[in-house]
């Protein structure tokens, strides 16, 4: 696995595999309209701020010599104030799943925050995605909030702890 610090060049990558990975992990639970409606461009420039904020490190993983997925660590998304940091994204293109690859990109997420200095980080997820939840919880995430019920599914999400020793 390759991990490749992001920079402005690589918005594009990002948000062409972006667009892949919500069609592949969101089919079903996401409306079909707002798949159908990805707006590439906006998320071009969503991944230019994110990776212009020095509080985020925005990583595309390569595989085979292919985009296989991307990580953002960084600070916590509105809500999260009492964490310290928090993987704000955490995709594998199915191509690269259950391989290994997610575990070795979960010790270098580790890595990353022990590396700045905490002992605990957040991570939220679609309630709705059982193989992310599953993949988290063998993480040793714990679920310490839960906001669901929503008409749209898109918004149903899991808040998880994790703590590093």
């Amino acid at each position: 696995m390759i991990m490749i610090e992001a920079n402005a060049g690589l918005a594009d990558r990002l948000a062409k595999l972006k667009r892949r990975v919500w069609q592949e992990t969101y089919t079903g639970i996401y409306p079909s309209q707002k798949l159908l409606e990805f707006d590439e461009a906006r998320h071009v420039e969503k991944f230019r701020r994110l990776i212009a904020d020095p509080t985020n490190q925005v990583v595309l993983l390569g595989e085979e010599g292919q985009d296989a997925g991307y990580f953002v660590l960084g600070k916590p998304r509105l809500g999260w104030t009492e964490l310290p940091i928090s993987v704000n994204a955490l995709y594998l293109i199915s191509d690269f799943q259950h391989r290994g690859l997610g575990r070795q990109v979960w010790q270098e997420i580790e890595r990353r925050v022990k590396q700045a200095g905490f002992t605990v980080f957040g991570c939220r997820c679609n309630e709705h995605n059982e193989r992310a939840l599953a993949f988290y919880f063998r993480q040793g995430g714990v679920i310490i909030a839960r906001e669901s019920g929503h008409a749209d599914r898109s918004e149903d999400q899991i808040s998880l702890l994790f703590q590093l020793e």
